[in-house]
């Protein structure tokens, strides 16, 4: 099917994209799968927030948005950290009702990681490996426009 839409878009293959066949079937391994794949946009929604934002204003979108994240900019437009609803709730589960007065840079993983959009599943789901992350970042235009999770990444292997 995928031949179908663009055969006529493609003026010469790449020298990798050689045509296997098989029976009936060509299998064709370009264009590659990127993480752009994976998104679904109703599920990955990015709120993008100031450091000025409380946990408790951003604990109300993530718990009514399931699989969002948010991404915290400071001043300057600089990515400051990603959260997730794990994150949040981890804070308010360690520090009680006041934690939603707190600054949400207070809940956000500075180190949690970000793709970029056409960054390969295998490069992601190795570096989720390597650093134990359930879940990445992900960027499109430098700007964070939600999470990839580890389970969408085992599905896409496991098919």
């Amino acid at each position: 099917m995928w031949d179908n839409l663009i055969s006529d878009m493609l003026l010469d293959e790449p020298e990798a994209a050689h045509i296997l066949q098989d029976s009936h079937t060509v299998v064709r391994p370009w264009p590659p799968i990127m993480i752009r794949d994976f998104l679904r946009t109703s599920e990955t929604k990015c709120h993008h927030v100031s450091e000025d934002f409380t946990v408790g204003h951003v604990a109300e979108f993530l718990s009514d948005n399931r699989g969002a994240c948010i991404a915290v900019y400071n001043h300057n437009d600089e990515l400051m950290g990603i959260a997730v609803d794990d994150d949040a709730m981890a804070l308010i589960k360690r520090d009680g009702m006041s934690a939603l007065d707190t600054s949400v840079v207070d809940c956000v993983q500075r180190q949690r990681p970000v793709c970029s959009v056409t960054d390969s599943p295998y490069v992601v789901l190795g570096l989720m490996k390597d650093q134990n992350w359930d879940r990445v970042g992900v960027s499109e235009h430098g700007r964070v426009i939600g999470v990839i999770h580890r389970r969408d990444l085992v599905r896409f292997c496991d098919d």
